[in-house]
C-alpha cells in the first residue's frame, strides 16, 4: 500500500508515527500529506525541532504557537498561560489547549518533525498527556529517525496508532521510475532502473542524488555504480556529483548560509554580500536540491539535514576563518529584527559574548515585566559568568527572574553578590539601580515569608517615589501589603488598594491577580472572611476569563478560597475549585495560597476517610516547602499530620510528627508582629492537641489561653476563634465549666458573623456538648444567637462527609491518576489486560523487579493496595478494548 494511502488511516486515529533514518523522505511525504489535508478542509500545524529545543517551555511554546497560527486563534488562552507564569507545568497549558481545540471542533493535524531529538522526560510526559486526552478532532503526526520515547503500545492497543517505517517509505520500482522521470527528465532502461532500485534499496535521498546526476550524465550505468556507494559516503558523493556541478555562485551561496538553521532572503543577502538570495533559494527549490520552504509565503527556508551537515563540514574545511564572521553577521541581522533567541545563539557561537550580553541586558526586563522569565533564565545560563560581572542591569534582571520563578535561595545569593560588589566599589550604580536592588530585596523577603522585612523594605521602596506604574513601584506596593497584612495594617492595605484601582489591570495577568490576592490576604488575616471571599473570587474570575481555568494565576486566589469554603462547610464548592489544580499550586503558588490549599485539601480527604491520601498530599507539599525553605509551610504540614493522626486514632504516629514539629517551630510568640506568628500558632495548636490526647488537659488549657490571647491582641480573630474552641474543650476537661463556656461564646460571637462551621464541627463531640450547655442557658451569653447554635448542633447530626462525598464525587488524592508517568500508564495498561509482572517485563524488555518497583509507585500515587484497585482507580474510564501489539512488532502497520 502506498504511504499516502497508509496515512489516510490517520484521519480516524489519534497518532501517526513515521519513523525512518535521514534521507527516506519523511518530511517530503508528510508535507504532501499536509497539503492533501488542507484540500480536505482540515487544519495543519507544523513544528520542526532541533537539539536546542529540548526544553519543556520551548517545546510547549512552539507547539501552541503553531496551533494558534494554523487555527486562527484556538490555543490563545493556553499561549497566554505560558506567558503569564514561568512555573506553569506545561501539561497544564496543554490541558487548556485541548479544551480550546475541543471547543473549535474543526479537525487539526499537528505535525511534529524530528521529535526524537527531544530527550527531556517532562516533554515526553507532556506529549503523552496531550495525546492521551486529545479530543476527537486532534490528530498528532510524529516524524522521527528513531522510535520516540512514548508508550506506543498504549495507542496501538486502542487502534489509535498508524505506524510507518523505512520499509513503508522505500520506493517501489514503478515509483522510482516516476521519480527519476520527474526529477531527471529522462527514462531509464529496465536493467538500469532495476540496478538503481537495488543499489538504493528504494532510499529516496539516494534516488534524488542519482536523479540530479542523471541530468548531466549520459551513462546511466555509471551513475548507478556511483550511487551504490552513496550511503557509505554521502559527503563524497555530494561533493563530486552534486555540489561540483553547480554554478560557482550557487556553491558560494550554500557555504555562506550553512551556519543558519533557518534562512530568509534578506538574511542570506547579508551573509553572501549579494542581492539575489530570493532567486537562488527558488532555483535550489525548483531543482530539488534539499531545500524546504517553512511557510506558505515562502519567506523562510531550511536545508535538508543531509545537505546541511555536509555544507557545515565543507565550510569548516574550506573556509574555517569565515565561520565566526558569518555567525557574527547572522547575529547582527537577527538582533536588528528583534529575533533575540537566534541573535544570542549566533553571537555566542561567534564568540561575541559582549554582544550577546548586550542584547540580553537590553530586553531582559521587558520580558520579565511580561512574565517571560523562562527566556531570560535560559539566556543568562548560556552566558559565562564573566559576562555578567560588571553589568548591574543584567545581574538585576537575573535576580528578578530567579525570585519570580520562586528560586528563592538562588535569588538571595544573586542579590547579596550584587550588594557586596556595590559596597566594595566594584559595581557602580545610579539611584534607579540602587532602588531596584532594594525592590528585589523586598520581593525576596516577601517570597521567603519574612513579612516584617517585607514591610520595612516595601515602605522604603515607596518612600523613594519610584516612577508611577513602574515595575519597581508595583513590587514595592505588593511587598508592603504582604507585610501590613501580618502587622495589623488592614486600613492601610485597603487605602493602598483604593488608590491603586486605576493601575490594577494594566499589568501582566499573574502580577495583576497576585496584587489583588495580596489585598485579599489583609482581609483574610484580619478575619473578615466575607470581604476576603469577594476579593479572591474577583481575582479568580479575572484569571479564568483571561487565561482559562487552569492558568497559574488562578491558583493564587484559589488557595485562600479553599480555606474559606472549607470553613463554611461548602465542601462541594471546595472540591470544584480544587479539581486539577494541585499540580499547578505546587509549582506556581507562593507560600500563602499553597498552605491554604494543602490544609483544606488534606482535611477534606480526612473527612472522606482518605487519611493516607491526605498524608501523601502533605508530603508532596513538604518537599516543596523544604526546597524553598518555607518554614511556615513545613510547620503547617507537620501540624496537620499531627491532627490527621489523632483523628485516625494513631497516637504513636501523632507524637512522632509532634517531635519533628518541636524541632522546627519557635517556642515563643514572635516580635515584632509578622507572619511567624502563624508558624508559632500551628505549633502551639498541635502541641495542645497532643497534650489533650495524653490526658494533660490543664497544660493544654494553659498553652491555648496564651495562644488565644496573643492572636486576639494581634487582630487575628479567626485564628483566635480556632484556639478558643480548642481552649474551651481543654477547660471543660479540667472541670472549669465557666471558662469553657466563656471561650466557646467568644468564638461563637465571631463565628456567627463570619459563617464559621468547620472550626466547631471538626473538634468533635466535645464541642457538641458545650453547644448543648450554651443552648440550655440562653440568657447567659447574649452575643450568641439561638439560630446559630441550632445550625451548628444540626451539623453534628448530618451524615458523615465521607458518605455524602463518595456518593457524589471522586476524592482529590494529591498526585492522582492523571499524574502517572507515561511508563506507569503503560504498565497499568498491561495490568488491566491481565498480564503478570513477568509478562509485562517481557513486553517492555525490562526486569520483573523493575515492574514491581513501578507498581509500588503506582499504588502510592493512586492510594491503593492492589492491582485491581489500581486498574479501577487509574484507568477505569479508559480501559483497552483489545490486546493490540507493540508497533515495533509490525502489526501496527496494518491499522
Amino acid at each position: 500500500m502506498a504511504p499516502l494511502e497508509r496515512l489516510r488511516a490517520g484521519l480516524e486515529r489519534k497518532l501517526t508515527v513515521v519513523c525512518a533514518p535521514a534521507g527516506y523522505g519523511k518530511s517530503t511525504l508528510l508535507s504532501e500529506w499536509s497539503r492533501t489535508l488542507l484540500t480536505l478542509g482540515a487544519q495543519a500545524a507544523w513544528v520542526s525541532f532541533d537539539d536546542e529545543d529540548d526544553d519543556p517551555s520551548t517545546f510547549a511554546s512552539y507547539v501552541i504557537a503553531a496551533v494558534v497560527e494554523a487555527t486562527g486563534g484556538a490555543g490563545t488562552r493556553a499561549q497566554q498561560q505560558l506567558r503569564d507564569r514561568a512555573l506553569l507545568p506545561i501539561h497544564v497549558a496543554f490541558a487548556e489547549l485541548l479544551n480550546e481545540l475541543g471547543e473549535s471542533g474543526k479537525p487539526l493535524f499537528l505535525f511534529l518533525d524530528d521529535v526524537d531529538r527531544l530527550e527531556t522526560a517532562a516533554i515526553h510526559e507532556a506529549l503523552f498527556s496531550l495525546l492521551r486526552y486529545a479530543p476527537d478532532n486532534l490528530h498528532v503526526v510524529l516524524a522521527c529517525r528513531s522510535t520516540p520515547a512514548l508508550p506506543l503500545s498504549y495507542f496501538a492497543s486502542r487502534d489509535q496508532l498508524v505506524w510507518l517505517d523505512a520499509s513503508d517509505l522505500r520506493f517501489s520500482r514503478d515509483e522510482a521510475a516516476e521519480f527519476v522521470r520527474r526529477i531527471a527528465g529522462r527514462e531509464l532502461a529496465a536493467s538500469d532502473l532495476e540496478a538503481l532500485v537495488g543499489a538504493t534499496e528504494g532510499w529516496v535521498s539516494g534516488l534524488q542524488l542519482a536523479s540530479l546526476a542523471l541530468r548531466g550524465e549520459v551513462d546511466a550505468a555509471l551513475v548507478v555504480r556511483r550511487i551504490a556507494q552513496a550511503r557509505g559516503g554521502i559527503a563524497a558523493y555530494l561533493n563530486e556529483n552534486v555540489i561540483n556541478v553547480l554554478p560557482e555562485t550557487v556553491r558560494e551561496f550554500l557555504l555562506a548560509t550553512a551556519v543558519l538553521d533557518r534562512m530568509t532572503p534578506a538574511l542570506c543577502n547579508v551573509l553572501t554580500g549579494r542581492e539575489d538570495a530570493h532567486e537562488t533559494l527558488e532555483w535550489l527549490s525548483a531543482h530539488n536540491l534539499f531545500v524546504k520552504a517553512l511557510d506558505g509565503e515562502r519567506l523562510w527556508f531550511r536545508y535538508h539535514a543531509l545537505l546541511l551537515q555536509y555544507l557545515r563540514d565543507e565550510l569548516q574545511l574550506r573556509k574555517p576563518q569565515a565561520v565566526a564572521g558569518l555567525h557574527r553577521a547572522a547575529a547582527a541581522w537577527f538582533g536588528a529584527a528583534g529575533l533575540w533567541s537566534e541573535a544570542v545563539k549566533h553571537a555566542l557561537t561567534a564568540g561575541e559574548i559582549v554582544q550577546a550580553a548586550d542584547w540580553v541586558e537590553a530586553c531582559a526586563m521587558e520580558l520579565i515585566a511580561a512574565s517571560d522569565v523562562r527566556t531570560v533564565l535560559n539566556w543568562i545560563a548560556r552566558l559565562p559568568e564573566t559576562a555578567l560581572h560588571m553589568r548591574v542591569r543584567l545581574r538585576l534582571a537575573h535576580a528578578w527572574a530567579l525570585a519570580l520563578s520562586l528560586q528563592i535561595v538562588a535569588a538571595r545569593r544573586a542579590i547579596q553578590a550584587i550588594e557586596a560588589d556595590i559596597e566594595d566599589g566594584v559595581l557602580p550604580v545610579d539611584d534607579m539601580a540602587a532602588l531596584e536592588v532594594l525592590a528585589v530585596r523586598s520581593l525576596i523577603a516577601g517570597l521567603a515569608d519574612e513579612s516584617a522585612e517585607s514591610l520595612r523594605l516595601g515602605r522604603r521602596v515607596l518612600t523613594a517615589r519610584p516612577p508611577r506604574g513602574s515595575w519597581v513601584e508595583q513590587i514595592g506596593q505588593t511587598t508592603l501589603i504582604f507585610g501590613l497584612s501580618y502587622a495589623g495594617g488592614l486600613d492601610e492595605v485597603l487605602r493602598l488598594r483604593a488608590e491603586d484601582t486605576a493601575a490594577v489591570g494594566r499589568e501582566p495577568l499573574y502580577s495583576d491577580v497576585y496584587r489583588r490576592s495580596m489585598s485579599g490576604l489583609g482581609e483574610f488575616v484580619a478575619g473578615r472572611l466575607h470581604d476576603a471571599s469577594r476579593t479572591f473570587e474577583g481575582a479568580l474570575r479575572i484569571a479564568e476569563e483571561r487565561a482559562g481555568r487552569l492558568c497559574a494565576a488562578a491558583a493564587l486566589p484559589t488557595g485562600y478560597l479553599c480555606a474559606i469554603y472549607y470553613e463554611w462547610g461548602d465542601l462541594k464548592r471546595l472540591r470544584e475549585i480544587q479539581h486539577e489544580r494541585l499540580p499547578i499550586a505546587l509549582q506556581a503558588c507562593s507560600l500563602g495560597p499553597m498552605l491554604r490549599f494543602a490544609l483544606a485539601a488534606a482535611m477534606n480527604l480526612a473527612h472522606l476517610n482518605e487519611f493516607e491520601a491526605a498524608h501523601a498530599l502533605l508530603r508532596d507539599v513538604e518537599r516543596v516547602a523544604d526546597d524553598r525553605q518555607w518554614l511556615r509551610l513545613q510547620v503547617a504540614c507537620l501540624a496537620a499530620h499531627v491532627r490527621l493522626s489523632l483523628m485516625a486514632g494513631k497516637l504513636t504516629e501523632a507524637h512522632r510528627f509532634g517531635e519533628a514539629l518541636r524541632m522546627l517551630a519557635p517556642g515563643i510568640a514572635p516580635r515584632p508582629e509578622c507572619s511567624v506568628v502563624e508558624t508559632w500558632s500551628f505549633h502551639e495548636m498541635a502541641h495542645a492537641r497532643l497534650l489533650l490526647s495524653d490526658g494533660h488537659a490543664r497544660e493544654a488549657a494553659a498553652v491555648l489561653s496564651v495562644l488565644e490571647r496573643e492572636l486576639s491582641s494581634r487582630a487575628m480573630p479567626w485564628f483566635a476563634a480556632q484556639a478558643a474552641v480548642l481552649s474551651a474543650i481543654a477547660h471543660d476537661a479540667c472541670g472549669e465549666d465557666g471558662r469553657a463556656l466563656s471561650f466557646m461564646a467568644d468564638a461563637l460571637a465571631y463565628g456567627q458573623c463570619n459563617g464559621l462551621v468547620r472550626t466547631f464541627i471538626d473538634e468533635g463531640p466535645g464541642v457538641a456538648s458545650l453547644l448543648a450547655k450554651l443552648g440550655n442557658s440562653p440568657g447567659r451569653f447574649p452575643g450568641v444567637s439561638a439560630w446559630y447554635l441550632k445550625e451548628l448542633t444540626g451539623a453534628f447530626d448530618a451524615p458523615p462527609a465521607s458518605d455524602v462525598a463518595k456518593a457524589s464525587a471522586r476524592p482529590l488524592s494529591g498526585p492522582a491518576a492523571s499524574n502517572l508517568s507515561a511508563r506507569e500508564v503503560e504498565i497499568l495498561d498491561y495490568v488491566a489486560r491481565g498480564l503478570s509482572n513477568k509478562e509485562v517485563a517481557r513486553a517492555l524488555r525490562v526486569a520483573p523487579e523493575t515492574i514491581k518497583w513501578h507498581l509500588k509507585n503506582i499504588f502510592e500515587k493512586l492510594n491503593v493496595s492492589s492491582r485491581i484497585e489500581a486498574v479501577r482507580s487509574g484507568l477505569a474510564f479508559d480501559l483497552p478494548m483489545n490486546r493490540g501489539d507493540d508497533p515495533a512488532s509490525g502489526s501496527g502497520k496494518r491499522r
